[in-house]
């Protein structure tokens, strides 16, 4: 009996080729070199956080309606969309054309699932930034998901990382 090794090798070969370029980019480690940079100039500015169960009042000045748009990475359509595809195209011809069929199959079922995970993991979320100019004088800042009845102008108490209507 005779394996033929070669062609079980093109296969695997194809795939990590196909998922190597699904590569998310390298995990930005504070260095803000690149698209996340700063403005020139930029300066960060000193906040603190409030000490646990600390309890605030003062004043909304702002709230500001954040879109919060969470993107699936599409991975795992990638792996099983180039699966699928792979195993359709082994199932055509013979010879080298049934290598060159598995191969193309592999990277268009990659590309065809991981559009579709795209598409269908994409998910918006709307939050609120609330700026509350606090009795003392400072401002207080929180982002939450709803505001109630909470409008411009209102008196506002901060807790629990939290604005409402006081």
């Amino acid at each position: 009996m005779r394996i033929h090794s070669k062609k079980w090798l093109i296969v695997p070969v194809a795939a990590a080729a196909v998922l190597a370029g699904c590569a998310a980019p390298p995990y930005d480690s504070g260095y803000n070199t690149g698209y996340n940079a700063p403005p020139p100039g930029y300066q960060t500015p000193n906040t603190s956080q409030a000490p646990a169960g600390a309890v605030y009042y003062g004043r909304v000045e702002s709230i500001e309606p954040i879109t919060n748009t969470q993107n699936s990475s599409g991975l795992l359509g990638t792996v099983i969309g180039g699966a699928a595809g792979g195993l359709l195209g082994h199932q055509i011809g013979g010879g080298r054309g049934q290598t060159a069929a598995t191969i193309g199959g592999a990277v268009v079922g990659a590309v065809a699932g991981n559009q579709i995970e795209k598409r269908a993991g994409s998910n918006t979320q709307t939050a609120y930034r609330v700026n509350v100019r606090l009795d003392d004088g400072r401002v207080a800042t929180v982002t939450q998901s709803s505001l109630g009845n909470l409008q411009v102008g209102t008196r506002a108490r901060v807790a629990n990382d939290m604005a409402t209507p006081y």
